[in-house]
């Protein structure tokens, strides 16, 4: 997996391409030292590699992200979450809890994906050199385009590495997140129903995945030929009827039925969250805001990964604190509600901190206050 060190050295608010800023200069250096060791519990923890891992979490956790901005974007309070992650990682890699700091930086690159993916203005530095002199694999290489947003590069890897026969478990793993990030391209980034049909169509002809990515897969060719036909395209549609299709997508997924997350509806849960986020880029003040923040909670825990839970619960607390005391905010907070028990199960698994913040928001939805 590739640092999230990326996000601010190639997300960097500069409206020109040109001499990369400080923050970007620093960031692609500790990008440099800790990529190669993030896949490997072994090689992260090792104690030759400790001040460089650790130099490099302190970059993170030190970081102003250029990326915050005002209410309704897709990046709006993803900065304090990311601050709060890379902290998180710093006090535990200090502490010698190596394993937990490893997971927490993995964490961060799927928390730059759900916002950069669809940051349509924005222009980044050639990531082509950082590559070269980095030891990564064809699909961390992959990984580390489309983070940069040079999908070209990305798509060229993913139709060669994709199709490739495997022996090992891991391999297999390693093909299948690929593959997920690659439909967040084709969906996210590129809306293009016949990109996603190429990348899925030698998939469904192998035989060596297990039986739930079979199934998987098969529902989602479904929903992609569905896609094609509906010739739903983002860019010519109003923010109120992005808004209307993805709540159809939402409700025909079962995911508003359900506190589980139902990946055989992935592709179209991306593109409910693809057209939730370019409604609210458009209309951030629009009068769908809440049922957009209450959608973007249903969809994340599906089309994030599980160390990402944050983000639904950032959507669903501030669908609760704008609309306090109203129907919209008291559906939000029973969302949040299941969606906390369901993750930890038990009352007595919750985390103290955890369950005082329910209460509270709980409290904020009902009362009004």
């Amino acid at each position: 997996m590739l640092s999230t060190l990326l996000s601010a050295a190639l997300f960097a608010a500069t409206p020109e391409v040109g001499a990369p800023t400080p923050a970007m200069t620093e960031s692609l250096e500790a990008l440099a030292r800790v990529t190669p060791w993030l896949s490997s519990p072994d090689a992260f923890r090792d104690p030759q590699h400790h001040f460089d891992v650790a130099r490099s979490i302190d970059a993170l956790a030190k970081l102003k992200h250029p990326f915050l901005r005002g209410p309704g974007t897709s990046s709006a309070g993803v900065a304090q979450l990311f601050a709060n992650q890379a902290t998180w990682a710093r006090t535990d890699f200090l502490a010698g809890s190596t394993e937990s700091a490893r997971y927490r930086v993995r964490s961060l690159t799927q928390l730059c994906l759900s916002c950069h993916l669809r940051e349509p203005t924005r222009d980044f530095i050639d990531a082509q050199q950082v590559v070269e002199r980095l030891p990564l694999p064809p699909l961390e290489q992959a990984q580390f385009f489309a983070l940069t947003r040079q999908f070209d590069r990305a798509l060229a890897l993913w139709r060669t590495e994709l199709v490739k026969k495997v022996k090992l478990d891991h391999e297999l793993y390693e093909q299948l997140e690929g593959l997920r990030l690659a439909m967040r391209v084709a969906v996210l980034s590129r809306d293009d129903a016949k990109l996603a049909q190429q990348l899925l169509a030698p998939q469904l002809t192998r035989r060596d995945l297990p039986g739930f990515a079979q199934r998987e897969l098969v529902a989602w060719q479904k929903d992609v030929l569905a896609w094609d036909r509906d010739r739903f395209a983002l860019a010519d549609q109003t923010p109120a009827t992005l808004v209307t299709r993805a709540r159809l997508l939402v409700e025909s997924s079962g995911a508003t039925r359900t506190v589980a997350p139902v990946p055989e509806r992935y592709i179209a849960l991306l593109r409910a969250a693809s057209y939730l986020d370019e409604a609210m880029r458009q209309a951030p003040e629009g009068p769908f805001r809440a049922e957009a923040l209450y959608l973007l909670g249903v969809v994340h825990p599906t089309v994030s990964d599980s160390p990402l839970w944050q983000l639904e619960w950032m959507y669903l607390e501030a669908c609760i604190r704008e609309n306090a005391g109203t129907p919209a905010a008291r559906l939000c907070a029973e969302r949040l509600k299941e969606r906390t028990w369901f993750s930890w199960r038990t009352g007595a698994d919750i985390p103290a901190a955890t369950s005082a913040a329910l209460n509270d928001l709980m409290w904020t939805a009902k009362s009004g206050k």
